[in-house]
């Protein structure tokens, strides 16, 4: 009894190493070099780029107040250029817990955890599928290496629903059909493992797109079509 519950720690710690080590493969970024410039260039710059920015504001905020009355802090669906920022975060948040919770099924509170896995993989099937099929926006001549950068974010994000949904239908066999049996939940944790490294890659090259390469901030360069496609 004690050897194997010595063995069990030991998959545990194992199965958590790669998860942990698959997760943070999906977030290495490329290397960018820095161009060193003179400190009273990058101030005037600074303070150029900031003056622009306040004008641009204030002509956006005259122009939305001329049109629509005074800004609601919170911002309605329909000013929202594309909602797939507000979808995204579910299959996010979803997958990687059903993976956590998956894992440490196979030790622990098997039954319990294994209700909470499915409900978790359904909600991050759900999430996945919709973020990129009724929520996903278009873009236009965005440039080459943008383009790149949006086509690795698109495929993992492709991987992600198809793994997300593989999962769900092999947890739905073994909870009911196969009544938990250790082989069958090992493989679920394993395809969740893939979907879990496929959406934070994915969430990867989408905060890539949107805070290095600028896209889809604001609504910049999406097509939009009664605010999404």
């Amino acid at each position: 009894m004690k050897n194997k519950t010595i063995l069990n720690v030991k998959i545990l710690l194992f199965t958590c190493l790669i998860f942990t080590c698959l997760i943070s493969l999906g977030h290495e970024g490329e290397k960018h070099k820095k161009k060193k410039q003179d400190s009273t260039t990058i101030e005037m710059t600074d303070h150029s780029h900031q003056e622009s920015a306040d004008e641009h504001h204030e002509q956006a905020d005259d122009h939305h107040e001329q049109a629509h009355g005074p800004k609601a802090i919170k911002a309605d669906f329909e000013d929202f250029p594309t909602l797939h920022p507000l979808v995204v975060h579910f299959p996010i948040v979803l997958l990687l817990l059903a993976a956590f919770s998956q894992a440490a099924g196979l030790f622990v509170f098997k039954n319990e955890l294994s209700w909470v896995t499915l409900f978790l993989i359904a909600g991050g099937y759900v999430g996945a599928y919709v973020a990129g099929s009724y929520v996903h926006p278009h873009t236009g001549d965005i440039g080459e290496y943008a383009e790149k950068v949006l086509t690795e974010h698109e495929t993992f994000a492709s991987y992600t629903t198809w793994f997300s949904g593989i999962a769900l239908l092999m947890k739905v066999a073994s909870h009911f059909l196969l009544k938990r049996k250790l082989w069958a939940e090992v493989v679920v944790a394993v395809v969740l493992i893939a979907a879990a490294y496929s959406v934070s890659t994915a969430g990867h090259y989408g905060a890539q797109l949107i805070h290095i390469e600028g896209i889809g901030a604001q609504g910049k360069f999406l097509e939009t079509e009664g605010h999404q496609h």
